[in-house]
């Protein structure tokens, strides 16, 4: 692994990625399929615009492009924002959701997901050839399997976004998903600033959500180890302590020059939603998380 991010123990067998284990409850099965069957009706019979098309198909490829491979509630969002802003890494954002395909379809079509990968990319470099995206593992697994091209998938540098503590992380997808608060850059209605005041601690479903992460890490290291891929590894503590340096890290690895890369004046429009029941939930969680796996 490159960097000072180490996989969590319990993700590891001696030196090596344990090979990805079944989801523990057939939840997780259920939504691929609903997702991978939502991906091939997009594709099925597109609408698209040929004038586009051509003119994307005759633009070059970026010379370095890149996957922040992340898991929900690690930063990627205020992450990929100041990436954007800074305007030397192309447009990175979720570009493989199934929910969002549709409406990038429309800026850069595809008649495959092969041409469609391909197509964004190339519409969102910057002017130093940079482009990327970023990806959950479920959002990757289930785009991918729809591929046939794996040499362009191999030609990716992996940015492998984690947050250490996966408690925490657990009890902020918790709130987001049960509110349907997720960021600051919404507008959200006063029933869901409402329901996020009066949510209360909830162990089972923090619990659903802390597997849910749990299995999304192990599918991407699984990912790297059987493709032989060492990723750049950051975390959302490291993002919370210095983000320039994190942007700065990722800028030599993806081969944007280091000594560009600032923090835009205006900042970022996303900002921490979480009060003093993160904390609290968190170390909760935690110590009845530890107390049931001894029961």
């Amino acid at each position: 692994m490159t960097g000072d991010c180490q996989p969590p123990s319990y993700l590891l067998t001696t030196s090596k990625f344990r090979r990805r284990q079944p989801p523990p409850t057939d939840a997780f099965t259920i939504i691929k399929k609903v997702i991978m069957n939502k991906i091939a009706e997009i594709f099925y019979n597109p609408t698209i615009d040929i004038k586009r098309l051509n003119a994307l198909q005759a633009q070059a490829d970026p010379a370095s492009r890149y996957v922040i491979a992340m898991t929900p509630r690690s930063g990627s969002t205020y992450l990929c924002d100041l990436m954007s802003s800074i305007s030397r890494f192309g447009q990175p954002n979720e570009l493989l959701n199934q929910d969002g395909l549709a409406k990038h379809i429309k800026d850069a079509p595809g008649r495959t997901p092969d041409e469609y990968l391909r197509h964004i990319l190339r519409n969102r470099q910057t002017d130093n050839g940079v482009s990327g995206l970023k990806t959950s593992w479920f959002q990757f697994e289930n785009f991918t399997g729809y591929m046939d091209d794996r040499v362009y998938l191999a030609g990716f540098k992996y940015i492998y976004l984690t947050r250490r503590n996966l408690a925490a992380q657990a009890v902020s997808l918790y709130k987001a998903t049960a509110t349907g608060v997720f960021h600051t850059d919404t507008e959200h209605s006063p029933e869901a600033l409402a329901k996020l005041h009066d949510l209360e601690y909830d162990y089972a479903t923090i619990k659903y959500w802390y597997d849910h992460i749990v299995v999304q890490e192990k599918g991407w290291q699984s990912y790297f180890y059987e493709n032989s891929i060492y990723p750049l590894c950051i975390s959302y503590e490291d993002i919370a302590e210095n983000v320039v340096k994190v942007l700065q890290r990722i800028a030599a690895y993806v081969a944007a020059n280091p000594n560009t890369v600032y923090m835009p004046v205006q900042g970022s429009i996303i900002k921490k939603i979480s009060d003093q029941r993160n904390d609290q939930w968190t170390r909760r969680f935690a110590i009845e998380l530890s107390l049931n796996k001894h029961a």
